[in-house]
């Protein structure tokens, strides 16, 4: 049986070992994986293929259901860059984007067009950004300001950042 002292040090080495876990190499420079947000990466093919939209540098997984509802079908920016999958450790896979994730705005044009996820939206600031995620301008739902306004708001869309 432990006494309460050897407990206490036991305590503080877990913790140490789950920071020294948490901080180690492996871990995915999202800064760096910045400079691909925007691009939708194809893993696999057919029926088995997943699609990943790179954002706020972590790739996120987007089902085909929130796919129709985000993306032009023919996109530039699809790959199957088989060199940036390799860089995408498992640790730069974060969440999936929320299924049924859908492209919002008000009635006013003039309040901005949002992507509604993880229970907020996300500001698109402008058509440059718009492009280059590939978001589909025809798959855009216009919501009353009302609604709009009591969404919870998540950091903004960004264009790609270079190194």
């Amino acid at each position: 049986m432990m006494t309460t002292k050897a407990a206490f040090w036991f305590a503080v080495g877990v913790v140490a070992l789950a920071y020294m876990i948490a901080t180690t190499d492996a871990e995915c420079d999202k800064t760096k994986m910045r400079r691909y947000d925007g691009d939708l990466i194809a893993e696999g093919s057919g029926e088995t293929m997943k699609v990943y939209l790179i954002y706020h540098g972590c790739a996120r997984y987007v089902n085909p259901l929130t796919y129709s509802n985000l993306f032009n079908e023919r996109c530039e920016k699809y790959t199957r860059n088989a060199d940036l999958l390799e860089a995408i450790s498992e640790k730069c896979r974060c969440r999936p984007l929320t299924d049924g994730a859908a492209l919002i705005r008000g009635p006013n044009i003039n309040l901005g067009v949002f992507l509604l996820t993880d229970g907020g939206k996300v500001f698109i600031p402008g058509s440059a950004t718009f492009k280059a995620y590939c978001f589909n301008y025809a798959k855009i739902k216009i919501v009353p300001v009302f609604i709009l306004t009591k969404i919870n708001t998540h950091a903004a869309l960004r264009l790609a950042t270079s190194i």
